[in-house]
């Protein structure tokens, strides 16, 4: 089962998501309580001592709701394979070991990189071909021309959250987004501005 809820016709009938969440399971004649003990049972969610009718949730269970998202996108459904094998040939662009001074692989692990090349496609509504993926990412390493010491992460330069303003950044999304630009501004800038 596929459920696919949109705010402008939540708007449209003057329905929250919250709201409309609650009225689904109302409708569906679930029991609510039996529901949140289900899921303390399956250690997915903890008792909420100070309210019987709602659990705790923690972060893990906060990324399992957003990896059941993301999975259950059209986009991303049945194609794990070619994720993970993407996210193989990704890393074979970026240097090999650990970031100098960090416990880091440059590389990381493919099952991550595909998730977060999932989640680009799922949350950001971005498509791109595989040759589009791998110019970018050689584009990206071959910026640094050897000296890494600024680079990022591979699992970062897909998409990273940014703590101090809240918002995600990638640089592979820009680097896709600007594929046709050129690298350097033609003639010598400073006379430009003359």
């Amino acid at each position: 089962m596929n459920v696919t809820i949109n705010e402008y016709i939540l708007k449209k009938y003057n329905l929250s998501f919250e709201e409309f969440v609650v009225l689904y399971l109302c409708a569906k004649e679930i029991n609510i309580k039996d529901v949140i003990n289900s899921l303390i049972e399956k250690k997915i969610a903890e008792k909420n001592l100070y309210d019987e009718n709602s659990a705790v949730v923690s972060k893990n269970s906060k990324e399992l709701i957003n990896k059941i998202f993301i999975e259950s996108d059209e986009k991303v459904i049945d194609n794990d394979a070619k994720f993970l094998a993407l996210a193989y040939k990704m890393q074979d662009i970026f240097p090999k070991g650990k970031k100098p001074g960090t416990t880091y692989y440059w590389r990381g692990n493919a099952p991550e990189i595909a998730e977060r090349l999932k989640t680009l496609v799922s949350k950001f509504n971005i498509s791109f071909t595989e040759e589009e993926a791998l110019d970018a990412t050689k584009k990206y390493v071959e910026s640094f021309n050897g000296n890494y010491k600024f680079m990022h992460l591979l699992k970062y330069f897909i998409i990273k959250y940014n703590k101090d303003t809240g918002t995600r950044e990638s640089d592979f999304m820009t680097l896709l987004e600007n594929k046709h630009e050129d690298e350097c501004h033609p003639g010598d800038w400073i006379l430009d501005l003359k």
